[in-house]
């Protein structure tokens, strides 16, 4: 195999690996990777269970006994498993993995490969993608880029002088001239020139006649071919119908057509193409382009029917397809179905434009519109997962055109709604969704659910009243046609949408729906439904029922290799742990989802864990931290003023530093049409805050609204807690006391440390304010013991300020009683797992790293933090070491 010539040089001083795109395999899903690691069987059952079986099964080998079913599906875990494989290579050296053509390599090869590349970092290894010019490609934009320029004159010179010593300096010069500093130009006009005794060179030869240099470059390799044996041509066009076929592929196809291998050697000897073991390779992939379109149509169609015919057996299912496809003209059951079946195993393996390529493809050569409408339908959900909006778009319309019955329209409204959703149209979306899902009320009832359910969930975190008004009867009359038990899901998503948009009157209606949705069993089989189930839940911040379902569907992702899905289980982890208190494994939840999300491009959820992160920022009063997350949460929304979205974490930095003013007018922003959970979660700190600053009717006004909300929630001890701790501070004095008290006793029933110790700190203040010292000291110690705990330092402060107003000496404040340790925050995430007791390889799977990355990163935190040993860094922990959210 002949590498491209400028990567020569790099791969001479380092062990290679090398794979070059093929342009007949670009649709053949993981091809690519296939050469690169097919003979890899022992290296790949190395590795952790869930990569060996995505591996195996992606390059066609399953792993004895392993769920391919669901692990091949995950591109990511198949990444994962070849930057592990290369950075396991045993140090020798360094390593040098050239891609060659990439432009043609498959998109699922594609992926995993610059997957691996960009986290390629202390392993030893360099990947080289060589891209030619003017070709789409499947390789990440966000790699570094080298754009080859010209050869200088001096450079070329060098070159013919090179290849042909005898050149005359007139036709040297001739040549560069007309070559324009293109290495292939020149190679291939040196050859010409070399081969010729009837070229005038000093002429007007047509081939050095001014024009563009690929046009002259395809003319000398038509020239060549067009002089080959007659018997040659039907043998040379089967190499370039099926360029990666073996010298077997192509004896049987050449025996179906009359001609025989013998015809090849013309063409080597003319230099054309080489026989490397048992595959015939064209010189230059410009020599078999020009070999196909000189082809007449009928016989590239007797060629593809040829090989479709060899090619029986299970391993060519998909390249027998393609050869279908390419060989038929006009329309064909049997071609649609053989696509479609190859379309279906390519989105098994998670190579869904590929898919989609199929599917389309296979659309065109159905015989009935309902089968096409169907195939462009599949296509257009295919190019939706790829983030391909536009082509998903036109999909789906021109499958709108074809359907005929409702229920195949309601599919492609599906992709049009999901469309309008992914560009912020929310309304539009709901619109859309809304319009399919009418007509199938009464005859797909389950499926018009569906569809209602993803049009509530979407308005609750963008509530639109009018949407909402239009969407109420049409989900009363599905529920009416399923049943309660059936539609809880539906029922309760209308009333969470409801009190989105403000009307806390449905506040109890929604907890009374979420009742039976709470008990029934976690749907492990149906992610979709358990997510939106848990994070109906955290709507009414039922965290104690939430997070439980959260981490055993965590488990059974991580089980599954259901990789795709993490950052949204965890998202729901982090912020169920997030609303308990339990700060230190919220934040790596939430750091671990980043982590994902990033690598599979999730930017909606990517801005949701902005807002998780803040808070943690907030509550340890890292201003600049929270600050730069709120402006990260901002970018990824396009918004240019701080988001609504870290509009809590933001109140509660300002609340922690005594910023009352500030703090109340970031709670107005609740105020509108906006978000009545936003609203509802921001009304404890405008009511403290007014009150700080004497504004008690208006604190009074908040809490009329949050006591509506917390008498729906009354089996939620830890609201109640809230809601009575509000009541005490807008309460006068000699109706407080009973309050307080009422507040603590709730908070003891479910504590969430956080939420706590503010109401020790209140009620603490309180008491000093009424002269009771004793009894406000043994409450503010409580509180700070908890603030200390959590690392909320601005709270903390403010305690020991209560207790030196109350006589007590207290040491320490501002941060200064931890020790301060500077460690990144990828450190900080590996250096907590590895706490945790994760080992190097189990780090790497859920961070998307190579072991030797995670390595490098602990040896890091060892020196920082002056440990030798994962027991030292248990030990530094314990002390309280705070940094990057260690402690």
């Amino acid at each position: 195999m002949e590498w491209t010539a400028q990567l020569f040089t790099a791969a001479a001083t380092a062990r290679v690996f090398h794979v070059r795109g093929i342009e007949s395999e670009v649709e053949l899903p993981y091809a690519a990777l296939h050469m690169l690691f097919g003979g890899w069987t022992a290296e790949i059952d190395s590795l952790p269970r869930a990569q060996a079986g995505a591996l195996h099964a992606a390059l066609g080998s399953p792993e004895k006994d392993a769920p391919v079913s669901t692990a091949s599906r995950d591109r990511l875990l198949v990444g994962l498993g070849v930057l592990a494989l290369l950075s396991g290579i045993p140090e020798s050296g360094p390593l040098l993995c050239i891609v060659d053509d990439a432009q043609w390599l498959d998109e699922a090869s594609a992926a995993a490969l610059s997957f691996a590349a960009r986290r390629l970092g202390t392993e030893g290894i360099i990947m080289l993608f060589a891209v030619r010019d003017h070709e789409n490609s499947h390789i990440g934009s966000d790699l570094p880029e080298l754009r080859l320029a010209p050869l200088t004159r001096e450079d070329a010179r060098e070159l013919l002088l090179e290849r042909a010593p005898k050149l005359q300096a007139a036709t040297l010069h001739r040549v560069i001239d007309v070559a324009d500093g293109n290495p292939l130009a020149l190679i291939e006009l040196c050859t010409l020139v070399s081969d010729s005794d009837e070229v005038d060179f000093a002429g007007d030869d047509p081939v050095l006649a001014p024009g563009p240099v690929s046009d002259r470059i395809e003319k000398t390799f038509g020239d060549r071919i067009r002089a080959l044996p007659e018997e040659t041509r039907p043998i040379l066009l089967t190499a370039a119908a099926e360029e990666a076929g073996g010298l077997t592929t192509l004896a049987a196809a050449a025996k179906e057509l009359g001609c025989s291998l013998a015809g090849l050697e013309a063409a080597e000897q003319a230099r054309l193409i080489d026989v490397s073991g048992n595959v015939v390779v064209f010189r230059h992939p410009l020599i078999r382009r020009v070999m196909y379109r000189q082809a007449p149509l009928v016989r590239r169609l007797a060629t593809h029917q040829a090989l479709a015919r060899v090619l029986t057996s299970d391993e060519y299912a998909d390249r027998r397809a393609w050869h279908l496809a390419a060989g038929t003209a006009g329309t064909s059951a049997e071609v649609s179905a053989a696509l479609e079946s190859a379309a279906d195993r390519a989105q098994k393996l998670g190579a869904y434009r590929t898919s989609a390529v199929a599917y389309e493809r296979a659309a065109s050569f159905a015989t009935e519109d309902r089968a096409r409408a169907r195939l462009l339908t599949s296509s257009a959900q295919a190019m939706l997962v790829t983030g391909r909006l536009d082509t998903a778009q036109r999909l789906a319309a021109r499958s709108m055109l074809l359907s005929s019955d409702s229920r195949a329209r309601a599919e492609s409204a599906v992709v049009r709604a999901q469309v309008e959703f992914a560009r912020s149209s929310i309304s539009d979306a709901c619109r859309t969704l809304l319009d399919a899902a009418a007509p199938l009320v009464r005859s797909h009832p389950q499926v018009a659910q569906t569809m209602l359910a993803a049009v509530f969930r979407w308005l609750i975190y963008a509530p639109d009243p009018v949407m909402i008004k239009m969407a109420e009867p049409v989900a009363d009359t599905i529920a009416a046609e399923l049943g309660s038990e059936a539609s809880v899901q539906l029922t309760a998503g209308k009333h969470a949408a409801l009190v989105s948009a403000g009307h806390l009157d449905a506040a109890a209606p929604l907890v009374r729906a979420l009742a039976p949705l709470s008990k029934r069993p976690i749907q492990t089989d149906s992610t979709e439904d358990e997510l939106a189930d848990i994070m109906l839940l955290l709507v009414v911040e039922d965290a104690r029922k939430a997070l439980p379902r959260a981490l055993e569907l965590l488990r059974s992702c991580r089980e599954k290799g259901m990789t795709g899905l993490l950052p949204e289980v965890l998202y729901r982890v982090a912020l169920a742990q997030l609303c308990l208190g339990a700060f230190r494994q919220s934040k790596a939840a939430a750091a671990e989802a980043l982590a994902v999300a990033d690598a599979i491009g999730s930017p909606l959820v990517a801005m949701r864990l902005f807002e998780v992160l803040a808070v943690h920022a907030a509550v340890t009063g890292d201003e600049q931290e929270c600050r730069d997350l709120s402006n990260r949460c901002a970018a990824s929304t396009g918004e240019h003023d701080e988001p609504q979205y870290t509009a809590y974490a933001l109140c509660t930095l300002d609340m922690g530093y005594g910023r009352y003013e500030s703090a109340i007018s970031r709670t107005e922003i609740g105020t509108g049409p906006f978000h009545g959970l936003l609203y509802l979660r921001l009304a404890p700190n405008h009511i403290e805050a007014a009150m700080r600053l004497g504004r008690r009717s208006e604190a009074a006004e908040r809490l009329t609204h949050y006591l509506q909300w917390a008498s729906a929630l009354a089996d939620n001890p830890a609201v109640t807690a809230v809601a009575y701790r509000c009541r005490a501070l807008v309460a006068d004095d000699n109706d407080a006391k009973d309050l307080w008290l009422a507040a603590i006793e709730f908070h003891g029933k479910e504590e969430r440390p956080f939420e706590y110790a503010r109401t020790l700190l209140l009620y603490g203040e309180w008491l000093r304010h009424m002269r009771r010292r004793t009894d406000a000291r043994e409450s503010l110690r409580s509180a700070l013991a908890r603030f200390e705990q959590l690392g909320a330092h601005p709270w903390a402060d403010r305690t020991r300020m209560g207790l030196r107003a109350c006589g007590v000496t207290v040491f320490g404040g501002n941060g200064n009683v931890v020790t301060p340790v500077e460690l990144t925050a990828q450190e900080a995430t590996v250096t907590r797992l590895a706490v945790e007791g994760l080992a190097d390889r189990e780090i790497a799977v859920r961070l998307f790293l190579s072991p030797r990355t995670v390595a490098y990163h602990l040896s890091n935190s060892y020196r920082k933090l002056g440990v030798s040993s994962r027991m030292g860094l248990t030990q530094v922990i314990a002390q309280g070491v705070r940094r990057d959210g260690l402690a």
